[in-house]
């Protein structure tokens, strides 16, 4: 007797074998979507790594370009004040303190200002209330001045008054 390719054992076997490769087709492939699942999650935390590094060398970076100054008393009465000013030329905003600052006289409020050499006059920083953020999108220099007046209160658009306190422009 001849094998005839037409009786059902080989039709059988053939269905059988096609069965079995698209089970092993589907197997594969649900190992691979588990393979770049797997990378995907691992590309994520990498990611998060990258960011958190990121951060850290901005805040590094931003400590560095920092300039801290000590403004010099230019006014006897006020010795043993000590206004304090972290300016950021980057972001163009800085942090002044002051130290032992006595209260202003009656009508009276102390106002700060930045000292930029290509502005025609002071630039207004806001008022002396303690400790503060200001910001001065003005300053044309890296490394601008600072000084503190006495003014009406409320303040003025430039110095009247006299100057108590001040730093010169530069590095």
């Amino acid at each position: 007797m001849e094998a005839n390719d037409d009786a059902p054992g080989p039709i059988l076997k053939r269905i059988f074998f096609y069965r079995w490769v698209s089970y092993v087709v589907a197997a594969c492939l649900m190992v691979l979507g588990i393979s770049l699942v797997w990378q995907i999650r691992d590309l994520k935390s990498q990611l998060l790594a990258a960011r958190t590094d990121a951060t850290g060398l901005r805040e590094s970076n931003a400590l560095a370009r920092l300039r801290l100054m000590t403004l010099d008393v230019k006014e006897a009465a006020y010795g043993s004040s000590q206004i304090l000013v972290a300016w950021d030329s980057y972001r163009h905003q800085g942090v002044v303190t002051a130290q032992n600052l006595p209260a202003a006289s009656a009508g009276h409020d102390y106002q700060l200002w930045v000292l930029d050499p290509g502005a025609e006059a002071p630039l207004d920083a806001g008022l002396l209330t303690g400790s503060r953020v200001f910001r001065v999108m003005s300053a044309s220099t890296p490394y601008p001045g600072f000084a503190v007046s006495l003014e009406p209160t409320g303040g003025s658009p430039e110095p009247t008054g006299p100057i108590l306190f001040a730093v010169a422009p530069g590095p």
